[in-house]
């Protein structure tokens, strides 16, 4: 471990690393975990793009940003640790070291240029609003004459112009604003894109003695319309609601019942709060020393995404129907990233509350769980409500 403390100078050290790797086009993630104070900076020498199935019990070190249509896994994203960062409180420290990206990343710059405010538009689009509307009608009528309980039906859209280096400094109001979440900067090189996010949603959790995932649905604002933050002991959910929440966990438990495991505690559902936003949750846990299952993180992967939280279930059926009528490729939005095999822990997360960079511009995605019960209105301020959860950042 090298300590590259300058009194004085830790924020800005770190902020000298990650532009330079931007600007030397090596792969990065940047990420913290959440509730902590330790923010993680991995970086590839490699900046071809490494696509692979990941095995969490036998991969290298790394980050992995799998995206919504994953090919069975093979088209996950894999940025390999060859030099890893961590930025504490007081101090900076390289928990891996590769003198050849060292000597490239802790070069001293100038940052005059990189922090602008972006200039976007809140504008809603008319014509926008009413074929969504029409897209949750027409996803009711196919849970109604179909099998399906329910769709995640989403959306995307460009709000206006950013500088890509002010990456930075939207990452760390990211960090301070929402603190029980997963705060992620990726930069993929041969895409031109940076991803950012805070999402709530743990898909997977695991180290050596445990197996940890959620059950997360349900949404509304954290505050009344008197402009009150709501208590999480006095929120109300509706029949809808709480039907989501138990579909996503009745699909979870579907999965261990396939692979045979039947020593599992589930905690839940209660609400928790993830920026402007309250959820219902449920947790599953999985004590790996109790059962024979050496493969179980990554099976446990390949049958949990996607989700029925982003996807619907069945999930054959309901992903038909994205496939056929979003009308748009999701990319990273609502596939799963994280750390793997970092201290011998992975800890992947539904890319939920995600922006994209690219071109100068900034692309938000948000989506809901559509019933036969939904009212479309409903369904599109949701979706917006999830867009400000960034917009308000910006």
């Amino acid at each position: 471990m090298t300590n590259l403390d300058r009194t004085g100078f830790i924020d800005v050290q770190f902020n000298e690393i990650c532009i330079n790797a931007y600007r030397e086009g090596f792969p990065f993630a940047l990420y913290r975990l959440p509730n902590s104070e330790n923010t993680i900076l991995i970086v590839s020498s490699n900046k071809n793009q490494i696509n692979q199935k990941i095995d969490l019990e036998d991969s290298k070190n790394g980050f992995v940003a799998s995206p919504f249509i994953n090919n069975n896994g093979k088209d996950s994203i894999f940025i390999e640790a060859d030099f890893i960062v961590e930025l504490s409180t007081n101090s900076l420290q390289i928990l891996k070291n590769n003198e050849f990206l060292y000597n490239i990343l802790t070069q001293a710059i100038s940052f005059n240029s990189f922090f602008d405010s972006p200039q976007f538009s809140k504008e809603i689009d008319d014509l926008e609003r009413s074929e969504y509307l029409n897209k949750v009608e027409k996803a009711k009528n196919y849970i109604k004459s179909t099998t399906t309980e329910k769709i995640v039906l989403s959306r995307r859209k460009t709000f206006g112009a950013i500088k890509t280096e002010s990456f930075y400094s939207v990452f760390f109001k990211l960090e301070n604003a929402y603190k029980s979440a997963f705060i992620s900067c990726i930069f993929l090189p041969w895409a031109d894109q940076i991803w950012l996010g805070a999402t709530p949603e743990i898909l997977v959790t695991k180290n050596q003695d445990s197996f940890q995932t959620v059950a997360l649905a349900g949404t509304q604002a954290s505050k009344n319309q008197l402009g009150e933050e709501i208590h999480i002991n006095d929120a109300l959910w509706s029949h809808k609601e709480i039907e989501e929440q138990a579909l996503v966990s009745r699909y979870i438990i579907n999965c261990f019942k396939k692979v045979r495991v039947r020593e599992y505690l589930e905690e839940g559902p209660k609400t928790i709060k993830a920026g402007n936003l309250l959820h219902l949750n449920s947790k599953f846990t999985v004590n790996l020393k109790d059962i024979n299952f050496p493969q179980f993180g990554t099976v446990m992967l390949d049958l949990l995404h996607p989700t029925s939280a982003v996807c619907g279930m069945p999930k054959s059926e309901s992903l038909e129907f994205l496939l056929n009528n979003e009308n748009y490729d999701r990319e990273l939005y609502s596939g799963f990233i994280g750390p793997v095999n970092i201290n011998n822990t992975s800890q992947l997360y539904v890319n939920l509350r995600t922006m994209k960079i690219q071109n100068s511009e900034f692309t938000l995605f948000a989506g809901g769980g559509i019933t036969e019960n939904s009212i479309p209105e409903k369904e599109w301020i949701e979706t917006e409500l999830k867009f400000n959860t960034l917009l308000n950042i910006l």
